[in-house]
């Protein structure tokens, strides 16, 4: 970029001195009397008769103009900044405590709770059917005459092998899987908040810093008026500064909608009215002491919410495996039956009443289907558990060596290079004023610091990032002491 700078440069000045020359050949010498003006004027200003490349300049103009002729400094957009003052300023603190409440992920896993409930109050029920009445009735004949013949039996289905308690033991494993899955949607919302709230608090970082290399880009813009007003730099350096102007607003409007893309995304993920999004007000994460691989992985197992859901799992699976062998056993039926045969001539009528028992013989079907899916679903399970647990110290060992890489990062910005920016920026703007280096020194000093101080926060983002998604790993907080949100 700076080179592009000086081929500009080089090819303007050449172009002016050609039309000196010419200027120089049909009009008069300047007087002695208009040069001493000059140098008296700049010696009360305090600016030194410099080019951009540092050298004196000559008492004519380069253009062959004088410095009134030049056209009037464009007129630069001022920053549309975006009024937060009436925004609901929000701790880490209430939106997590809002997104408790209203989070859209966390309202539809607790829904899922009710058709867990729903198994249960199918499973309670006493008997496994309804009972069943059958009556037939027709005439009767015989060498005698005829009559009315009745016959009504009820049955009821009954369990002998306990299988109403299975099924409450199947449906109550399918409540706790429920309320696993409804905790790991919990914790996810937990820790997606966090990341969303720390990424606002950069963006903000960010837009202040864009509005503060605007105002400064401003300020050179007016040194240079000065300067130009008073022959002191070449037209060019106006059009440098006025082209810096106006990046530096375009980067004021970019980080602005960052910023409410943030807030935005933050409203959304805790259930906060789009229309008037959260401002986050708070600190950064500041670099914590990390517990050891092997204290990390024993905090997993006892809290990390996909590993109780797997297990919940499993546990359903065995459940389901044991009522799908219990249903194999027959469910027989037991009633009454009741005869009657009406009165017939020389024959009086008969009444029957018998006790009935219906008894199916498992001879074909003996719910081996079911029982064969409920097998290979516990030797999923089963797989599921185990590759999560095997997993789970490799996975530790590579996100705490991210926590600890750029824990290093921030510490090596935030020591000796951050604290520095404002002093930075101002030793530039001062030493451009007293003709100490040129626009394109100016330009290329801010965009290189403006670059470190870009890649300072970048690198409080990947912490902060790194530190939450490590922590989502665990199933606890690291740099807190919160646990699961109940």
């Amino acid at each position: 970029m700076v080179k592009k700078y000086f081929i500009v440069f080089f090819l303007a000045l050449t172009a002016a001195r050609a039309e000196n020359k010419e200027a120089h050949n049909v009009s008069h010498p300047v007087s002695r009397h208009a040069a001493h003006n000059t140098s008296s004027t700049q010696t009360r200003t305090g600016f030194s008769n410099k080019t951009l490349t540092g050298k004196p300049l000559n008492s004519r103009p380069l253009t062959g103009k004088s410095a009134t002729d030049l056209p009037p400094t464009e007129a630069m957009p001022s920053d549309t900044a975006v009024d937060t003052s009436t925004d609901p300023k929000v701790s880490l603190e209430e939106m997590l405590a809002y997104a408790k409440q209203h989070s859209p992920a966390l309202l539809m896993a607790q829904s899922t709770r009710l058709r867990a409930e729903a198994t249960y109050v199918a499973a309670s029920a006493l008997l496994p059917s309804n009972p069943e009445l059958v009556v037939a009735a027709g005439p009767l004949f015989g060498r005698v005459g005829t009559g009315l013949g009745l016959n009504a039996s009820l049955m009821q289905q009954i369990h002998v092998a306990g299988e109403r308690g299975l099924h409450m033991a199947s449906a109550n494993q399918s409540l706790k899987l429920a309320e696993a899955e409804i905790q790991q949607a919990h914790w996810e919302v937990y820790c997606n908040i966090r990341e969303a709230f720390y990424a606002a608090l950069l963006a903000r970082e960010r837009l202040k810093l864009a509005r503060h290399i605007s105002h400064f880009h401003a300020e050179v813009l007016r040194v240079v008026e000065r300067q130009i007003s008073i022959g002191e730099a070449a037209p060019l350096a106006l059009r440098i500064a006025q082209a810096e102007v106006a990046q530096a607003k375009q980067t004021v409007v970019a980080s602005q909608q960052a910023f409410l893309s943030a807030r935005i995304q933050l409203a959304q993920l805790s259930g906060w009215p789009a229309q008037t999004p959260p401002s986050p007000v708070g600190e950064l994460l500041a670099p914590v002491t990390l517990p050891e691989q092997e204290q990390l992985v024993e905090m997993a197992h006892h809290h990390l919410p996909l590993l109780q859901v797997a297990q919940a799992k499993l546990q359903e699976a065995q459940a389901h495996l044991d009522l799908s062998r219990r249903n194999a056993w027959p469910r027989p039926s037991v009633g009454l039956q009741y005869q009657y045969e009406g009165k017939q001539p020389h024959s009086p009528s008969t009444s029957i009443l018998m006790g009935a028992l219906s008894l199916p013989i498992p001879s074909f079907q003996t719910n081996q289907g079911e029982k064969a899916r409920a097998k290979a679903e516990l030797a999923i399970r089963q797989t599921e558990l185990l590759a999560n647990q095997k997993l789970l110290y490799g996975k530790m060992a590579q996100l705490r060596s991210e926590v600890l890489a750029a824990q290093e990062r921030m510490r090596a910005y935030g020591v000796d290079i951050l604290p520095r920016f404002e002093e930075n920026l101002h030793l530039l703007r001062r030493a451009f004023e007293l003709g100490e280096m040129d626009i394109l020194s100016l330009s290329a000093g801010v965009k290189r610091f403006l670059e470190i101080r870009n890649d300072a926060l970048n690198a409080q983002h990947e912490y902060c990032a790194a530190l939450i998604h490590l922590e989502r790993n665990v199933g606890v907080g690291i740099s807190h002491t919160d646990t699961v949100p109940p």
